[in-house]
């Protein structure tokens, strides 16, 4: 009998065991937001973000599926291609190709940085994505689009201009990141700044000094607590902006490089 017991003890544990194995087998997608799915000669390419896409910094995750054995891909090299189609040009925006390695979850991440919300009609002002697939295992190539893609205006991309040394004007993006909903408080922001080379070209800016200056015009002060952006990796600068009270504020950011100031970007905020 008391060995029965003991049995019947291990198979509960067991048993147990097997059930919270099951519990925190979870699907990481579950959490993120499936935007498309598309085919294309046996290859099967979903595409996910963390939320609705924006004007501003916008993580993407790519799986890849081989339709035939149905298993899971993950060496290969993604390329995007985000283009917005306008009524009489069209221009693409920056952005961040994954590695040739899916991470953990078996997703390759990647980075799209919207300059432009989308229409609201499917014939102008569209954002697609075209996307080659080198599969490297299997030594194929594949290429999807996404299409009409539904990107929410943010009103948070500015133009910084400036005259260099050779009397050329230039001109950087800057989108900035993290107030979308303002707090009272330390909100942690990134700002990302690429220069717009070409209507499909904007590499990202790494060299730039950035300060930040909250003010409050109708009570006629600042913030302390602010934290000037610094560069951390392809063209995003991450500081804080402290907010102290709500209301109307304004917050400037002035840009320079080796000691030459270059331009100012302002921000308004009324929350």
């Amino acid at each position: 009998m008391r060995h029965l017991t003991i049995l019947l003890g291990i198979l509960t544990i067991l048993f147990i065991g097997c059930e919270d194995n099951k519990e925190t087998e979870t699907d990481v997608t579950d959490e993120l937001i499936l935007i498309g799915t598309v085919s294309d000669n046996g290859l099967q390419v979903e595409l996910f973000s963390n939320e609705t896409f924006f004007v501003g910094i916008n993580e993407v995750y790519y799986r890849l599926t081989d339709e035939t054995s149905n298993t899971i891909i993950t060496s290969a090299e993604i390329t995007q291609s985000p283009v917005m189609h306008m009524a009489t040009m069209n221009h693409s925006c920056p952005y961040t190709n994954p590695g040739t390695s899916a991470d953990d979850d078996n997703l390759f991440k990647g980075e799209i940085v919207f300059i432009m919300g989308s229409g609201t009609t499917d014939t102008v002002d569209i954002w697609n994505n075209t996307v080659l697939i080198h599969n490297i295992s299997a030594t194929t190539d594949h290429q999807v689009v996404f299409s009409n893609l539904t990107v929410l205006e943010t009103y948070m991309k500015k133009k910084l201009t400036y005259t260099d040394i050779d009397s050329n004007l230039v001109t950087y993006l800057v989108t900035l990141n993290g107030l979308a909903e303002p707090l009272v408080g330390v909100n942690d922001i990134v700002l990302s700044v690429n220069h717009k080379e070409t209507m499909m070209s904007f590499p990202p800016v790494n060299d730039l000094t950035i300060t930040v200056n909250p003010q409050m015009p109708d009570m006629g002060h600042g913030s302390s607590g602010n934290v000037d952006p610094v560069f951390t990796e392809n063209g995003k600068y991450e500081g804080q902006v402290a907010f102290n009270m709500t209301g109307f504020w304004t917050v400037d950011f002035a840009f320079s490089r080796d000691g030459v100031a270059l331009d100012t970007v302002q921000y308004e905020f009324d929350f």
